[in-house]
């Protein structure tokens, strides 16, 4: 348990590395550090594979959000992230397949909705697309209609 709490303080420190100095190396440091302490700590594993990306290391950006769908099948933000990671390195049936997923996990968000447009573009299905990008503009609609 008190792993767990230290592995915690490391991913809260690599999270600061990254908001507050930018400093890419750091973070990833932290978040190492932070698995070496517990190896089963999805959220650390989705925080080093959104770091990578960012930083366009995209194979090991991948092994991250692999590492963190292993552990945890039905993580929304693992399956979204690495989604947009292979649409983005070209992997257009595996983007589908994750954003769908993705999609089916969180309805109500909009930017699974476009991005699984995009990736349903890229594999030829049009009006497929179409039907997630009208959901995306409408859940945005409607978030802010509740805001007003």
């Amino acid at each position: 348990e008190r792993l767990r709490q230290y592995a915690h303080e490391y991913l809260l420190m690599g999270n600061d590395c990254i908001t507050q100095a930018h400093d890419v190396r750091a973070a990833l440091a932290n978040y190492d550090k932070a698995l070496s302490l517990d190896p089963h700590y999805t959220d650390a594993w989705i925080r080093k594979g959104v770091t990578l990306f960012n930083n366009k290391e995209y194979f090991d950006a991948e092994n991250c959000f692999n590492t963190a769908i292993n552990l945890h099948p039905a993580n929304f933000k693992a399956i979204y992230n690495r989604g947009k990671l292979r649409l983005k390195t070209e992997n257009t049936e595996g983007a589908t397949a994750d954003l769908d997923k993705a999609t089916s996990l969180k309805p109500e968000h909009a930017g699974a909705h476009e991005l699984f447009g995009d990736a349903l573009l890229k594999a030829g299905k049009e009006s497929e697309a179409a039907l997630q990008w009208r959901i995306a503009e409408e859940l945005k609609k409607r978030k802010t209609d509740n805001k007003a």
